[in-house]
């Protein structure tokens, strides 16, 4: 029983390192570039970093594949489905930001 009981603790322990956090942001595209094989739009944050993310200050600025927000141009507004993880004790417990699903605003 106290094997079970340890084994438990460690998985809760193990859980409560990893975090996760979610929404959805509006960014304005500022500028575009190019590199060898690919085209990114530079993004700048709309309005204030929202409390509760992990790691605010990747989400004040950031490049987005020109093919994650289909018919937006430098200019232009986009919603933006965002999230950051952070990693365990025993893996990466780097923060991570994921960018997905734009669509012009």
């Amino acid at each position: 029983m106290r094997k079970l009981a340890a084994v438990v603790l460690g998985c809760l322990l193990l859980a409560g390192c990893a975090a996760s956090w979610q929404q959805e942001l509006r960014y304005k595209i500022v500028s575009s570039h190019n590199t060898s094989s690919s085209e990114f739009f530079d993004l700048e944050l709309v309005g204030e970093v929202p409390k509760g993310s992990l790691k605010p200050e990747e989400l004040k600025s950031t490049p987005l594949l020109t093919t994650q927000a289909e018919g937006a141009q430098v200019g232009d507004e986009v919603l933006c489905s965002v999230e950051q993880e952070k990693g365990n004790a025993f893996g990466n417990s780097n923060v991570v930001t994921h960018i997905r699903k734009c669509r012009k605003a």
